[in-house]
């Protein structure tokens, strides 16, 4: 991931035909590229201007929809299941770990810059329990030396493949 250039956004923006109902994806594919997983105030009024749209439509647009973020996110954003089921069978568990070895607040980088962790709703997953998912993939089964493993694994590059790029 990179700073995300002028021409790149552009591009993004052509790719959709300037269509501005297709914004969402457009900012979807932005702060998926982005170094810092999130759409600036710049890249806000940029696309806005293209697309001849407001960017008070934009900022609707990244607070109503959970995937977009507009403050900038770890490397590795990761999630807990917030439904019941889950947190009877160890999502709390997993939210007081990570608190332990993270050292850090639900919802809150920390001072590496690498992790963040936050609840989110089911993953359709249960029988799983207790897991974790980063981007795409579930983490399940966990315990507390498993995710302690998991989160040195992180620190050491392991799993490139997980940068957050804000998913």
């Amino acid at each position: 991931m990179t700073v995300l250039s002028v021409d790149r956004k552009m591009e993004i923006i052509d790719y959709y035909n300037k269509n501005p109902e297709q914004v969402l994806n457009m900012l979807v594919d932005m702060q998926f590229e982005s170094a810092d997983g999130y759409i600036d105030q710049q890249t806000a009024r940029f696309v806005a201007e293209e697309l001849k749209i407001t960017e008070t439509r934009i900022y609707e647009m990244i607070t109503f929809y959970s995937i977009l973020k507009e403050i900038p996110q770890a490397r590795y954003v990761i999630k807990i299941c917030n439904s019941a089921p889950c947190q009877f069978s160890g999502g709390n568990f997993i939210r007081n770990a990570l608190k332990e070895i993270l050292g850090t607040e639900e919802n809150e980088t920390t001072d590496d810059g690498l992790f963040m962790y936050h609840g989110i709703p089911c993953f359709g997953a249960c029988a799983q329990d207790p897991m974790i998912k980063i981007k795409d993939r579930v983490f399940a089964n966990l315990s507390i030396p498993k995710l302690q493993t998991l989160i040195i694994d992180l620190k050491a590059g392991k799993y490139p493949d997980l940068y957050s790029g804000g998913n």
